[in-house]
């Protein structure tokens, strides 16, 4: 076995030295700095009066020289007598950082065992005594780091394509799953055991319901549709989650169900669940009448709760639910109530009360846990404000988290958790779309042992900043995709959205996006363009 080399710090070329100017006034909470960069090809002046510099360094570290390296910082001291220390905020996208670190009066700081793979981001404030701060510096970015070392661990089993791929076809029209012209099957090579990306339209009223299956190459497999014709005509919203809930080793699929206005009859509760060949099996009601009556949206998940081997379904409620989850499980070859799960923020709950959740085994016990994401609450932007909640599988309180964006939690505020192993280590990481005003970003948190979510990663939509910056909202996905141990993530988008989606690899790979695929008919891409995706066995 190789020994660990030693860290070695190597001072790097002018063209990744990246300096930043700034200047922080006298600070006071209507008083903030205003700031400069130069680097060897950008020079921006903003005046100021007083400078200091950053600059960024690299220690690589690790079994493989490419795969984390520790980034040093270095800045002037501000010469300001009311400054008593500095806040050093980095990130993997710009604007988003992680919780800052206080360096005290230090004028340099190490932060270790950054990953290579993935650009950096780092900012400055300052504060005073009151803990008064100032605004952010000037961003400045780290660049992937490239290196001629032989030896990288990034995978490049799923780095097929960048190129977009339109399945399009009208619905409930079939096409050769694999074209013979396809311009890259052949080399895909994809596992027979991987998954099957399984999505579902938004509301699409006289033709909505459809719900679309691709092959393991990611071409069209075949077309279902929800068994009733008066909600398909009404709205059609096709919610789909996945899961095994007759223990056999093949995820049968939940149609969750969107909300008709001043419609006593749809959705009222409903839910249909399909058979792993899509044949239908069951159709499931709420067991909540006068909540049926006044909204009756599902929100589908599918979860072993008990760690029995076989997965219950959760169904939960819109808006006026309480902030409650119905758990049903199969038996006798009949679905049957569980049990209900609560979201323990009752002023949340009297508010809006709609909950989307997901599950998943985060601390290790071999029994899923639930989380439970929160829909945006009208005229409230502390409410939900990026919030979410981590319940055990019989409803026990376990965490609060929350989304690392401040800007967005005070606008929008709402978060849709999906949970998966990313990195292959059995460990679940939980992954947060986010609602309108998102810019197409969503965000990769961990669980530690002790209770606590950090940042692990932001990620953004790629090549359409018209969709991000109008609407930006993002639906995510988890499962494995290519048969190793390590779980990819699918994006689905919300209206606007023009029918994409798009496929990430797993850590190894750095979130490689590798594609995007164009799912519907050209009149629905054009006229609404959501659907909501999950990843099958």
């Amino acid at each position: 076995m190789k020994n660990k080399p030693e860290p070695k710090t190597l001072r790097l070329p002018l063209l990744l030295v990246v300096v930043l100017a700034w200047i922080l006034f006298p600070i006071n909470p209507g008083n903030a700095s205003v700031a400069q960069v130069q680097t060897d090809y950008l020079s921006a002046t903003a005046g100021a009066s007083s400078e200091a510099t950053i600059t960024v360094g690299q220690t690589i570290s690790g079994i493989e020289p490419s795969t984390v390296t520790n980034i040093t910082l270095e800045w002037d001291p501000n010469l300001e007598d009311s400054v008593t220390g500095y806040l050093l905020y980095y990130g993997n996208a710009s604007g988003k950082y992680l919780s800052p670190i206080d360096v005290g009066l230090n004028t340099n700081h190490t932060i270790p065992d950054l990953s290579t793979k993935q650009q950096w981001f780092f900012a400055v404030k300052a504060y005073d005594a009151e803990g008064n701060q100032s605004d952010y510096s000037s961003e400045v970015i780290k660049d992937q780091i490239v290196t001629s070392q032989t030896g990288s661990t990034a995978s490049t089993a799923m780095s097929f394509t960048h190129d977009p791929l339109a399945l399009n076809q009208n619905f409930g029209e079939e096409s050769d799953p694999s074209p013979s012209d396809a311009p890259y099957s052949e080399r895909l090579q994809v596992p027979s055991g991987a998954g099957k990306i399984v999505a579902g339209t938004g509301p699409w009223p006289k033709d909505g319901g459809w719900i679309k299956t691709l092959t393991n190459d990611y071409f069209h497999d075949h077309w279902s549709r929800m068994e009733w014709p008066y909600y398909n005509d009404l709205r059609g919203e096709s919610r789909v989650a996945r899961g095994d809930i007759d223990g056999d080793g093949k995820d049968e699929i939940i149609i969750g169900m969107g909300s008709v206005e001043n419609d006593m009859i749809v959705p009222y509760g409903h839910f249909q669940v399909l058979d792993d060949n899509y044949q239908h099996l069951f159709w499931g009601m709420v067991s909540w009448g006068s909540y049926n009556e006044g909204n009756g949206e599902t929100w589908p998940a599918c979860g072993d709760l008990d760690g029995d081997g076989k997965d219950e379904i959760l169904i939960g409620l819109g808006k006026g639910g309480m902030g409650m989850i119905e758990v049903f499980s199969v038996s006798d070859n009949q679905l049957k109530h569980h049990s209900w799960i609560t979201s323990t923020w009752p002023e949340y709950n009297q508010a809006m009360g709609e909950v989307r959740p997901a599950s998943g085994d985060l601390d290790g016990d071999g029994k899923d846990d639930v989380i439970v994401g929160f829909g945006p609450v009208a005229d409230n932007p502390e409410m939900p404000g990026g919030t979410y909640e981590i319940l055990s599988g019989n409803g026990e309180h376990m965490a609060w988290g929350k989304v690392g964006w401040s800007d967005y939690n005070q606008l929008n505020g709402e978060s849709r958790p999906v949970i998966g192993d990313l990195n292959g280590d059995g460990v679940n990481e939980i992954i947060i779309g986010l609602g309108s005003g998102s810019n197409g970003a969503f965000e990769i948190q961990n669980f530690n042992d002790e209770g606590k979510l950090t940042n692990q990663a932001w990620l953004e939509i790629p090549w359409w900043q018209e969709y991000n910056e109008l609407s930006g909202e993002t639906r995510p996905a988890v499962g494995n995709l290519d048969d190793d141990d390590a779980d990819e993530l699918v994006i689905a988008l919300g209206q606007g959205g023009g029918g994409w989606i798009h496929l990430f690899d797993d850590k190894e790979s750095g979130y490689n996006h590798y594609i995007s695929l164009q799912l519907w008919p050209e009149e629905y891409n054009l006229n609404n363009g959501a659907s909501w995706v999950t990843i099958k066995k």
